[in-house]
């Protein structure tokens, strides 16, 4: 099958070899290709029909080639010997066909987890709903009649199937399968109401946490190191238990993998000193390898959370994930706005940032005193 990928200096410095050759279509510029062979040469390709047989011409190597400069190659060599194939045109292109071609590009950046629930919304609701249907002749009441009636039973996947839709059609524009000034017609609509899931920890709850994790036994140690780091950088359980020793650069992380593709995680002073620490006693390729798994890194921390949660007294409701509302939380109560709190979180839409949203009752008591001095002030009190 035709692997298209949205390429990126970050996705193209991070491909390695396997087994077998294989080759990324550029999905920002169709008809060129990278190939990656079993010993580690890559070079810029494309195709070419001549006297009915089709031959693969080589733009040149990786090394000394650039995303931008193979592009231009490929348009150079095009124009000298035949015009790139037109795409399809917008009018005849079928909502069915935009979504496969998300599919193809983003299934080696997304991770297996988010293309199984974007396949799901896909199978039961966008497809059936509107795969047969061309782009352009999608109406906003078209989505408005599907998603409101999905809406009744259940809202939040309603928001969930909704924000695909604009995901894939965005991505449509900026592959070049849409006209630039293409509409979106579920622009004008607006997502269910939805409360901010999970819970943060307190400054107390912090403080409890932080004296058992520093208290660990041996047998919890490396489960504790791994809780620190997610409280420090904000990132998934997952991404930390696979982070590689590779993707740790000297202040930040380079993670490979993530829900929706790789991504950088800045590094605090606390989060780095943390790392050289355990960077001392490495003994693998992973910063968590496996004690007792198949798998080379630890898969879950759960047995020792649960055990140090009930340490700190903490609720039995809460969850690992909660980390990472207590993250996004801390950093929205000392100043950080919604969109740069989104920035470290690695969200693409500020929607999936205010939901992470808490705020500590401490915090605010302090921010009602401070506006009523300043009503108090205006009053002349």
């Amino acid at each position: 099958m035709k692997t298209v990928s949205l390429l990126t200096p970050l996705i193209l410095a991070s491909l390695k070899p396997r087994e077998k050759e294989y080759v990324l279509h550029d999905a920002q510029c169709e008809g060129l290709a990278l190939r990656v062979q079993p010993g580690g040469a890559k070079s810029w390709v494309c195709w070419q029909r001549d006297a009915g047989r089709t031959r693969r011409i080589t733009l040149g190597r990786f090394e000394d080639m650039d995303l931008d400069a193979a592009r231009a190659a490929f348009h150079g060599h095009m124009g000298n010997s035949q015009r790139a194939p037109a795409p399809l045109p917008c009018n005849a292109l079928t909502c069915a066909a935009l979504c496969t071609a998300f599919l193809d590009a983003k299934r080696e950046v997304y991770a297996a987890s988010t293309l199984s629930s974007l396949g799901y919304y896909l199978d039961t609701q966008l497809l059936p709903a509107f795969g047969r249907s061309k782009i352009a002749q999608i109406t906003t009441p078209d989505i408005a009649e599907w998603f409101y009636a999905y809406s009744r039973s259940r809202p939040g996947a309603a928001n969930q199937a909704l924000g695909h839709f604009t995901t894939i059609l965005n991505w449509g524009l900026q592959a070049g399968h849409l006209p630039a000034n293409f509409p979106n017609p579920a622009a004008p609509l607006r997502s269910n109401r939805r409360l901010a899931r999970g819970r943060m920890l307190t400054s107390d709850q912090l403080r409890r946490l932080a004296a058992e994790l520093d208290s660990a036994t041996a047998k919890q140690q490396d489960a504790a190191d791994a809780i620190w780091l997610m409280l420090l950088t904000g990132c998934r359980s997952g991404e930390i238990l696979r982070l590689r020793w590779e993707e740790v650069q000297k202040d930040r992380l380079a993670l490979q993998r993530t829900k929706t593709g790789p991504r950088e995680v800045n590094l605090s002073d606390a989060a780095i000193q943390y790392l050289d620490r355990l960077r001392k006693k490495r003994r693998s390729s992973y910063v968590f390898p496996a004690q007792r798994s198949k798998k080379p890194h630890r898969t879950s921390v759960d047995h020792a959370w649960q055990t140090l949660k009930h340490l700190a007294d903490l609720p039995a409701t809460l969850r690992l994930h909660d980390l990472r509302h207590t993250y996004a939380s801390h950093a929205i109560m000392s100043g950080e706005t919604l969109h740069m709190t989104g920035k470290l979180l690695g969200h693409k839409s500020p929607d999936s940032t205010e939901r992470y949203a808490h705020l500590d009752a401490s915090c605010l008591a302090k921010a009602a005193d401070k506006v009523a001095r300043k009503v108090d002030e205006l009053l002349g009190g």
